[in-house]
Parts: structure tokens; sequence; C-alpha cells
């Protein structure tokens, strides 16, 4: 029996699939399967594909039109058969011993979930760091790490209160399947923060879940990603932010989560804002806000953008064009026309 299937989303990579595929079917633990959906590439990603699957029966490919990440990983799990479900990226790779560390413990400890580390490799000067994965919110923009206890499964609170404050990834994660397939726990159909949802059902609906202390899994980052280059994630933040808003109150979890909810929304929404150079976007995002932060947050929101020195420099810079900056930066505008 297949013990992992990993899912692996291809689209436009030609010129890192193959250190990718070869990461993964160089594993100590030869039981897995490829689930690889190319995503309407227009390079060579598909024919390497082929190329690898000629190869090596444990590849599946499936070709589709291009439609996201989101929508090609919830094909990858409505077709995997193994044990365990696991996510990759086709510009990542992983280390070869990964997949055997993380099924064997989860076998060992009975764990629905196993997560582990992973690095961060800047793609143009090679710096790496080792994010931590375990944090708590001390305010609404700042957090500290936690420590989790390792060889062990987490307690819930432990988990509910670091949960949404760090990164929210899928892929250094191991998933029961038969967890996911039963409660129907996928991706959302979004081009950005796709996976937070996925992993909010997760946390909250699987019994076991343990960590390993090792950075099993690098991360390629790239200077232009699909979050950097798209500035209409902005629409899918709200989107998200709705739906876990929405879930964690039909659930009854909202009290175990708010802190980490409100970090998760000033957090991200000022991040994002920051990023955008178009001012429509900016105020369609500070008006979709309004629709998910109540009165204190949104005040938090506005302190924090206006507190931010890229917002003052272009008055600082051009005084004399200062009614003609009031009417290019909508937040501005707002806070000074009170």
């Amino acid at each position: 029996m297949v013990k992992v299937s990993v899912i692996i989303p291809v689209y436009n990579v030609e010129k890192y699939l193959r250190e990718c595929l070869d990461s993964l079917l160089g594993q100590t633990l030869e039981d897995i399967e490829l689930i690889c959906i190319n995503d309407g590439s227009t390079d060579s990603s598909l024919e390497i594909l082929q190329e690898y699957a000629n190869k090596d029966e444990r590849i599946k490919i499936f070709d589709k039109e291009n439609e996201g990440q989101g929508v090609g990983r919830n094909i990858g799990i409505k077709n995997a058969t193994g044990e365990f479900i696991s996510f990759v990226n086709p510009d990542d790779w992983v280390e070869l011993d990964m997949y055997e560390k993380m099924y064997n413990q989860a076998k060992e400890l009975n764990s629905q979930v196993v997560f582990c580390d992973y690095k961060k490799i800047q793609e143009w000067d090679g710096k790496s760091s080792r994010p931590k994965i375990f944090k708590k919110a001390v305010s609404l923009t700042k957090s500290k790490p936690i420590k989790v206890p390792v060889g062990q499964n987490i307690k819930k609170p432990i988990l509910y209160s670091s949960f949404l404050v760090a990164p929210c990834y899928t892929k250094n994660g191991i998933y029961e399947t038969s967890m996911i397939k039963e409660n129907s726990i996928r991706y959302a159909d979004f081009r950005s923060y796709e996976d937070i949802m996925f992993l909010v059902r997760t946390i909250v609906l699987a019994q076991n879940i343990s960590y390993i202390n090792s950075p099993l899994y690098n991360y390629r980052i790239k200077k232009f990603s699909t979050i950097k280059a798209n500035e209409e994630r902005y629409i899918d933040l709200i989107n998200i932010t709705k739906a876990v808003k929405d879930y964690l109150l039909n659930q009854g979890l909202m009290d175990d989560f708010e802190s980490n909810f409100e970090y998760f929304c000033v957090s991200n929404i000022y991040r994002v804002y920051l990023s955008l150079t178009s001012e429509d976007y900016k105020r369609n995002l500070l008006e979709l806000s309004e629709e998910v932060l109540d009165e204190h947050l949104l005040a938090e929101l506005q302190k924090k953008i206006l507190c931010n020195f890229s917002v003052w420099k272009k008055l600082l810079l051009n005084p004399k064009n200062y009614k003609q900056q009031l009417e290019n930066d909508f937040y501005l505008r707002k806070y000074l026309n009170r």
C-alpha cells in the first residue's frame, strides 16, 4: 500500500522541476506516489513530467487548464491513494529522508498530522533561514516563538495559542488521508491564501498532531513569486479572512482563536496594504476590511498604517504638492480630513 501521496501542482517551473522530482523519487521511504497536476503550463514542464513518468510508475499526471494551485491540489486529494497526503511546491525540494521520518513518527504516535520545520532559501544569494513555525501573538502586529513538545502529540491549547500567527503553510506536513477525505477538507479556489482554511479545519478536527524539530522541507524564495506578483491578491485575503471568521464562529471556537485571529487580520492587511502600488487597490482593500474588522481592529490598523514612515514620506519629500499627494493617497486623505 502507498504510504504517502505527494501532491504537486505544476505551472511553468521547467527551471526547478527536475530538482523537485529528484528529491521526491530519491526518498528513503519508497512507498510513495507523486500526483502531479499540470496547471496549464506553457513551458516544458509537462514534457519533463512525462519524461519522469516514463521512467518511474509512481508518478501520476493530471493535465488541466490554468486555474491555480488550490484547484490543482484538490484534484490531487481526490485521486490520492496513500495513507497520508503531503503537498510540495514544484520549485521547492525536500530532504531525502523527509517522508520516512514523518511517516514513522505518525505511526509511532498515532498522529493524524505531523509537521516539520522548513528552511527558506533566497534564490538570488543562497542565504537561508529557519523560521519558527509555532508563535504566539503578543500584540496585533508582533509575535514571539513558543516551545512545543517533540516526540509526542501536542495538546490542543498549545496548538490553538500559536495558530494563525506563524505563516500558514501546508507543505511542511503530512495529513491522514482518511481524515481529510471524510471531512471534505479542501483548498480554497483562490490564487493566494488558498491553504489557510485547509489548515484551520485540519488543526480543529485532527485528534493527534505532532512535530519534528528538523528542517526537512526547503522553500525557495524567488524575487517574483505568485504572491508578490499578483496585486489583486488582496481580494483573496479578505475572502479567506471572512471564511476563517465564519468557521470559527460557527464552531464556537472564536474565544480560543480570538487573539490569533486579530493578529492574522491586522498584520496581513497591513503587510498587503504596504505592498500595493495602486491607490485604487489600497482604497478597495481598506473598504473591504471594514466588512471583517470591528471598530477596535480598524482603529489599530489605521494607527499602524499611519505610523509607517513610507505613508508620510511623500509629503516630506515634496511638501509643495501637498494637495496632490492627498488626492492620490486615499488613506492619508481620509485621516487628515477628519
